[in-house]
């Protein structure tokens, strides 16, 4: 498998009960080398967070396995599954998920500390590092409410490098964002990507997708319509449905 970092193998997803159960993900592989960004497309509803939701272990596959460098995370539970969450995988939520009675730096702080057990006079070097590099070492004191949204969400992709993941998942980390503070949150996350961490989007902001990512996946109801390089999925897609789909996002623009 060389450099392959994650392998979806043949996953399925259901919600509800026997009666009357809805299928999210429906028969999905795929596979992401080290280092590639992964922008994951599709209309609401057509599966992507709750892909991305399975890979994180925040959901359960109802079939099927998922491997983070060959280790069959599907089979975790209990601490196991804590250390890997904490170690292997940063994930950053729409809505931030800051400790609100916490600096930026005591949040970015936290996860070292707790997680990796290290003393607090490493962590915090590093976590006024990433702050730097997210530009906001001089909010470092700020607690979240004296915070914007596009800084607080630059806090929260700070305290997810900090860790080194292997692994960071993004899920519309804008779409919760005044349309003037997308631009800085977007920035921050084309900077992780020159750095050559492994990636997946789940994004709305398609010139984004399309400039950024090395790699586009297409979803429409829990299945991939199209798996291929930006230039093949955004401009010559195989799939009708999903030209149907950039013609009127296309037309919307207009």
């Amino acid at each position: 498998m060389g450099d392959t970092i994650l392998r979806v193998d043949d996953i399925q997803k259901f919600y509800g009960n026997k009666g009357n159960l809805t299928k999210a993900i429906d028969h999905i592989s795929f596979s992401v080398r080290k280092g590639e960004f992964l922008g994951i497309m599709g209309a609401s509803g057509s599966g992507k967070t709750t892909l991305l939701n399975c890979i994180s272990t925040i959901d359960t596959v109802t079939s099927g396995h998922i491997y983070v460098e060959e280790k069959d995370i599907t089979a975790l539970h209990g601490a196991q599954l804590a250390d890997f969450r904490g170690k292997k995988l940063g994930f950053i939520f729409q809505n931030f998920n800051l400790f609100s009675k916490k600096t930026a730096l005591q949040n970015v702080m936290e996860g070292l500390i707790v997680v990796k057990k290290m003393k607090k006079e490493e962590a915090e070097r590093i976590a006024r590092k990433q702050l730097k590099n997210v530009g906001l070492l001089d909010h470092a004191n700020h607690y979240p409410r004296h915070m914007s949204g596009g800084q607080q969400q630059r806090v929260a992709i700070a305290r997810a490098l900090a860790m080194e993941p292997k692994l960071l998942l993004l899920d519309e980390p804008t779409s919760a964002l005044d349309p003037e503070l997308v631009g800085e949150v977007l920035d921050t996350i084309k900077k992780a990507a020159n750095e050559g961490y492994t990636m997946l989007l789940v994004s709305h902001e398609m010139s984004f997708v399309r400039n950024v990512a090395t790699r586009v996946i297409f979803l429409d109801g829990g299945k991939i319509l199209e798996d291929g390089t930006p230039r093949e999925v955004f401009g010559n897609p195989k799939n009708e449905r999903v030209k149907e789909f950039f013609t009127q996002i296309n037309r919307m623009e207009e």
